[in-house]
């Protein structure tokens, strides 16, 4: 069994993003309730309202279970997005041609969203923090880490990246 060297769990936890949400459910669900108690009104309009606030309770429910697992040993990077992967992807260090350690400004978090850099498939809860990969089979990934300071200890004892 490898040595581990360096192993964190993310959650998504941008809390703009989950009052945003839960304010809008909260909003679309007491104008449903009271367009449905209403005298004056449409069934119709009450349904879609209650409608839309479920529909934004269940993304906000979906933003509660992101989990990202990363773990790096001593022979790979093991990464799992749950619930997008049903078992850990790996990368073993003989199929690595590149690597290296990204950290970005607190500030730099809120910009860029659209940006590609370069056809790499993402899996970060961390923003632009983590490994960026290149194997040597020419694929690019970028695997987040929230824990950047601990990753590039854990990867100089290693002698890597």
């Amino acid at each position: 069994m490898a040595t581990k060297l360096h192993k964190e769990k993310q959650y998504f936890n941008d809390k703009a993003v989950f009052g945003l949400l839960g304010l809008g459910a909260a909003a679309a669900l007491g104008r449903g309730i009271f367009e449905l108690f209403s005298n004056n009104s449409s069934l119709v309009h009450s349904l879609g309202m209650l409608a839309i606030a479920g529909l934004l309770g269940a993304i906000l429910y979906g933003l509660v279970q992101l989990k990202l697992k990363v773990t790096v040993s001593e022979k790979s990077i093991k990464y799992k997005l749950y619930p997008f992967h049903a078992k850990a992807q790996k990368i073993r260090w003989e199929d690595v041609e590149d690597c290296c350690i990204v950290k970005t400004p607190k500030a730099a978090e809120w910009h860029g969203a659209s940006v590609r850099y370069n056809g790499e498939s993402r899996f970060s809860l961390a923003g632009r923090n983590g490994l960026r990969v290149k194997t040597k089979d020419g694929d690019k990934y970028f695997i987040g880490c929230s824990d950047v300071d601990g990753l590039q200890k854990a990867m100089q004892s290693f002698s890597v990246g």
